[in-house]
């Protein structure tokens, strides 16, 4: 496995378990209040600090163990998968822009409208990781 192979594993543990959390923790009753809206801002403060710890740490215990391997230059293979992942995630986010925008004209509220936005970038972020691992295993 290799070392960018490895930070992408990190990379979805950490999207699951700080997005998990979120929306699992998140106080859907009052979400289209202002205060609802406050608390999904205040909430990405811990996600933040959920998502980078693992990979700051991730990183760091990868490079040391492999410093050979964390200093090489993405190859062609690499460049491909990096590509082929970002070019699969861009239609769910398109998608999910465009479903807020339908929601937002026909009245939702901002506290369901900012979580739809929050969902969108994670369900494409795991699709672009959760692909480009997969073309890792593949050997695309």
């Amino acid at each position: 496995m290799s070392f960018r192979e490895k930070i992408h594993w990190v990379a979805l543990f950490g999207l699951i378990v700080a997005f998990g959390w979120y929306f699992l923790a998140y106080p859907w009753t009052i979400a289209n209040t202002q205060q609802g809206v406050w608390t999904a801002v205040g909430m990405l403060i811990p996600v933040t600090i959920i998502f980078l710890v693992p990979m700051i740490a991730g990183t760091v215990f990868f490079a040391i163990r492999t410093p050979k391997e964390a200093n090489l230059k993405e190859d062609e293979r690499e460049k491909t998968i990096h590509l082929r992942g970002t070019h699969m995630a861009y239609y769910p986010l398109v998608l999910g822009v465009w479903a807020n925008i339908f929601f937002l004209i026909n009245g939702i509220g901002f506290g369901y409208s900012v979580n739809i936005l929050i969902a969108t970038l994670v369900v494409s972020e795991v699709i672009r990781v959760g692909s480009q691992l997969y073309f890792y295993r593949k050997g695309a």
